[in-house]
Order: C-alpha cells, then sequence, then structure tokens
C-alpha cells in the first residue's frame, strides 16, 4: 500500500473542510425554508432520517462495515449526542422560535462561533495545537465581526425580551465547536468508526417521538420533499460526513478558521430566501405561541 504523505493528507483534509463549509453555507436558509412549514418535530424527524440513510450508502460504498457505524466506543457515543442531538435541538429550535427574519439571522450567526470555539477548544484538547500572534489576530477579528454583524439584534434583546433564540444559537455553536476538537483529538478511530449516521439516527428518532406526543403532523407538497431531499444528501449527509473526514486529516485549527468564512455565506443564503419566497417575518399562523 502506497504511504500517504503528511502535506498530502493535511491538504485532502482542507480540501474536504472548504467543501462542507460551502455545503453548510446553506443549512440556516433550509432550517427556515422548511421548518417553518412543517414545524420542528417534522423537521427533525425527516431531514435527519434521508441525512441518516445518505451516510449509511455514503460509508457502505466507502467499503465501511455496518459494525464501525453502530457499536461505537462510549466516548463516540457521546460525542454523537452532543454533536447532533444537543447541536441540532439548539440550532433549530434558536432559529425557528426567533419572532422575526432580522432575528434569525441574528441566532444564526451566533451559531457560527464554532469555528472560533473549535480553534480555542483545539489549544486546550488537541496534542500540537498552539496559539500563535497570527492565529490570535484571526480569531479576534472573527470574533469581531460576529459582534458588529449582530450589534443590532444584541441592542434590541432587552427591548423585545425574546432572548431564547440568541442564547440557543450560542449554546450551538458551543456543542460543535467542542464536537469538531474532540473528533480531532480522538482521530485514531477515524479507520474504524463514524459518529454522523447514528447522530442523524439519534436525532430523527426524536423528532419521530416529538411527532407521535404533540400529534403534529402536516401534509407535505412535493416542493417540500424536493428540499427535505437536497437538505437530507446534501447539507446532512455529504456536509457532514466531509467535516468528519476532514478533522481526521487537517488540523482543527486550519480547519476553524476556514470556518470563519461560513457566517457570511450562510446570511447571504438567509437573504436570498427571504427576498425570493417574500416569508412572513413572524411565525407561520399554525404554530402554537
Amino acid at each position: 500500500m502506497r504511504k500517504v504523505l503528511p502535506g498530502t493528507r493535511e491538504s485532502a483534509g482542507v480540501m474536504l473542510g472548504v467543501a462542507a463549509i460551502l455545503i453548510w453555507a446553506t443549512s440556516s436558509a433550509c432550517v427556515l425554508g422548511i421548518g417553518r412549514q412543517v414545524g420542528i418535530w417534522q423537521y427533525l424527524a425527516i431531514g435527519n432520517f434521508i441525512g441518516f440513510l445518505g451516510q449509511v450508502v455514503i460509508y457502505w460504498r466507502l467499503g465501511r462495515r455496518p459494525r464501525s457505524l453502530f457499536l461505537l466506543p462510549w466516548r463516540l457515543w457521546l460525542l454523537a449526542v452532543l454533536g447532533f442531538v444537543i447541536y441540532t435541538a439548539c440550532y433549530v429550535t434558536g432559529l425557528l422560535t426567533a419572532a422575526t427574519n432580522a432575528q434569525a439571522v441574528g441566532v444564526s450567526l451566533l451559531n457560527y462561533l464554532w469555528p472560533i470555539l473549535t480553534v480555542i477548544f483545539s489549544l486546550f484538547l488537541v496534542s500540537g495545537s498552539r496559539m500563535t500572534w497570527r492565529l490570535g489576530v484571526a480569531v479576534g477579528l472573527s470574533m469581531i465581526g460576529l459582534v458588529i454583524a449582530n450589534q443590532q439584534e444584541i441592542r434590541q434583546v432587552g427591548a423585545s425580551g425574546s432572548v431564547l433564540p440568541y442564547v440557543l444559537g450560542g449554546l450551538a455553536g458551543i456543542c460543535w465547536g467542542l464536537y469538531s476538537a474532540l473528533i480531532a483529538r480522538w482521530r485514531e478511530w477515524s479507520q474504524s468508526y463514524a459518529t454522523a449516521p447514528v447522530g442523524f439516527l439519534l436525532v430523527s428518532l426524536v423528532g419521530i417521538t416529538g411527532c407521535l406526543l404533540t400529534g403534529e403532523w402536516h401534509a407535505i407538497d412535493a416542493r417540500t420533499w424536493l428540499a427535505f431531499g437536497y437538505l437530507g444528501l446534501l447539507p446532512n449527509a455529504t456536509g457532514y460526513l466531509l467535516w468528519e473526514l476532514a478533522l481526521h486529516r487537517a488540523s482543527p485549527m486550519t480547519l476553524g478558521l476556514l470556518g470563519a468564512a461560513t457566517p457570511v455565506l450562510s446570511t447571504l443564503c438567509l437573504l436570498a430566501l427571504f427576498a425570493v419566497t417574500g416569508q412572513s417575518r413572524t411565525l407561520p399562523a399554525h404554530w402554537p405561541a
């Protein structure tokens, strides 16, 4: 077997990470575009189940045995809960409970603290990671950019009294930053296991349970099914798989800095969604207050 040089492996990881970041730029728009039509529970149930199926098929095509996807060490099970169940619950709930489009943009931007937090957590958790002045400047500029982008929403938090969506967005960013750093720390398991398939399955089961308990299940038209297919197969199945593979190869510090471009791309996608669909500023009428 041909030996892969460290530099080649790092470059491949960076390319995988960039591809994941570009795909994820549409994630917030998918959450709002689909979630406002069907509600939180149905969104979680369907979108994540499609993501689960997509990941199983892709890993099967890559030659992974089903055992490596479902029989995980306990630490990886905890990571699947942290990086998928808790993260997704915070991210989706924060976005879909935002009372206005402007607030939804603010929640999305707070979620995108994760690139900065990936870098910070990696300094303490990943062997060989160290802070440099250039890295410090880059992290500082990213943080300042997020504050500037959110300044209008930050000023209005006290007036609107709607703090919870922002808190959930920030918690989502913390969860994904910590998940990314820990995946990089335990990359020796990368050839034997993957956390995303079971993660998506767990989130889907949470959504299905929520639908059964609340009795909420809305009819889905063909356009929404197409949107679900895009969400499940690209941002979910493909995007998360590429990110996990990237963290097995490249430095989480480098990937975290590259991820700093995501807030800008995601916000542009959200603005495009609002412009094209003319979505209401408030929650749909069929949602309970």
